[in-house]
């Protein structure tokens, strides 16, 4: 039978010895009961289906969350804010007999029933030229792991180039590894382009591509309910101590986002019963977060609930995708592989980069730590605000913001050791703090 996380944690405590080496000595050996927990989290939050800020599956995450903090002891306070939401009936771009599927993208500018009929124009790569009015501009993107859209860079600035040359859609192919439809992080304060936008999967844009260099007619249907649902954003307190240990990481994302968010949801349980069980003498923060595909829309509006900065020892955000399996082609067919995706980083301010070298050390993609960059994660929101110590791990993986970012994504063995990291670097960081302070 599994046992529960309060099981987990008191098998582990054993009197003054630091939780990160019996963790890590019991790790080795099999059956290890930490295994069996990050996998039944991973399970449980594959279980409670898509993440859409503020749809069905996001309010059972958060239900969840907020229970198993309350069972460890915290003090519980929920708040909800409006985010997008699409309320879909059909989205397909059709051209002669072609036709497929697309992925609307939100906040949505929906069609009327029967759609938005134009010319295809193609457009390849960053570039954009000529006159696009009335015309449906077919966007494919260069080849990269696709995750967002800045209207100052990259594909985003390409995509309000053509609204600005007067295209009357556009639909975005994002070229990529997985071939799949890459959904796509935007602002949420109102649709990217005041046109309606959306995803084509690689693997389905080939004829679309040649109709688009003859000019064909072509119609986009993006059928439904454009509109806005509450959307939670949890917090909790442990109050003891002077000093503070804070803990954030997003819920929401699109679809199941099993390795995305449900490998940090796992590591953010775990840390936040664990620091509460291993530092009785600091205050703890944990903060739980929706809105994260608007440009973390959530954390912005709670940050300000957060302890002190100059009060606060360590502050460790958990970000995307801390483990997800690696794939290769073969035959045609993907084949998962019992190692980690290496696209993943490890960001953390420079006065504790040292210390993650060491807590990281020998994790593909996590052992050389970098300094924060702007809006790659949430990370940087907490340092602006004044946190001095803080680090974050994210990762981009193949099947990132697809409806294929499932179960089958993710092993909790994967998983295991980049808990095991994140413990030892809050022990690291919080002793740095004690000798300081």
């Amino acid at each position: 039978m599994l046992i529960n996380r309060r099981e987990v944690m008191q098998g582990v405590a054993v009197g003054a010895v630091p939780l990160f080496c019996a963790f890590s000595a019991h790790a080795q050996r099999g059956g290890d009961p930490l295994v069996a927990q990050l996998q039944a989290d991973l399970v449980r939050h594959a279980e409670l289906g898509p993440k859409f800020s503020g749809g069905p599956g996001d309010n059972a995450t958060a239900q969840w969350i907020a229970d198993e903090l309350r069972a460890t002891g915290y003090e519980i306070e929920d708040s909800a804010f409006d985010a997008p939401f699409f309320v879909k009936r059909a989205a397909r771009l059709v051209c002669g007999n072609e036709a497929a599927d697309v992925t609307p993208q939100a906040p949505v500018v929906p069609t009327s029933t029967r759609g938005l009929s134009g010319a295809l124009a193609l457009l390849e790569g960053e570039a954009v030229g000529g006159d696009l009015t009335g015309r449906i501009a077919l966007l494919v993107a260069p080849f990269a792991r696709h995750a967002a859209l800045f209207a100052d860079r990259g594909l985003g600035r390409t995509v309000t180039e053509a609204a600005r040359r007067g295209a009357a859609a556009i639909v975005i192919v994002t070229t990529g590894p997985s071939r799949e439809a890459v959904a796509l992080n935007a602002p949420e304060q109102q649709p990217f382009v005041p046109v309606p936008t959306a995803v084509l999967a690689p693997k389905n844009a080939d004829a679309f591509v040649a109709a688009a260099r003859a000019a064909a007619q072509a119609t986009l249907t993006l059928d439904g309910d454009a509109t806005h649902r509450p959307c939670k954003n949890i917090v909790g307190r442990l109050e003891r101590g002077a000093r503070w240990i804070g803990i954030s990481t997003p819920r929401s994302g699109w679809y199941d986002c099993v390795a995305e968010r449900g490998t940090g949801t796992a590591v953010f349980l775990d840390l936040a019963a664990w620091v509460a069980s291993r530092f009785d003498d600091h205050s703890v923060f944990v903060m739980n977060t929706g809105g994260h595909e608007y440009f973390f829309a959530g954390s912005h509006r709670v940050i300000g609930e957060g302890p002190p900065p100059d009060a606060t020892a360590v502050w460790a955000h958990i970000g995307a995708t801390l483990a997800a399996r690696d794939a290769e082609e073969r035959d045609g067919h993907w084949a998962m592989l019992d190692t980690a995706d290496p696209q993943r980083s490890l960001m953390t301010t420079d006065n504790v980069r040292n210390l993650a070298t060491d807590a990281f050390q020998g994790l593909s993609g996590l052992a050389e730590p970098t300094p924060i960059r702007a809006q790659a994660g949430e990370l940087s929101a907490f340092t602006d605000r004044g946190y001095a110590r803080a680090f974050a791990a994210i990762g981009q993986h193949r099947w990132f913001h697809t409806q294929q970012d499932t179960l089958e994504c993710v092993d909790a063995r994967l998983l295991l050791p980049v808990l095991a990291a994140h413990r030892k670097m809050i022990e690291l960081v919080v002793a740095r703090d004690a000798t300081i302070g």
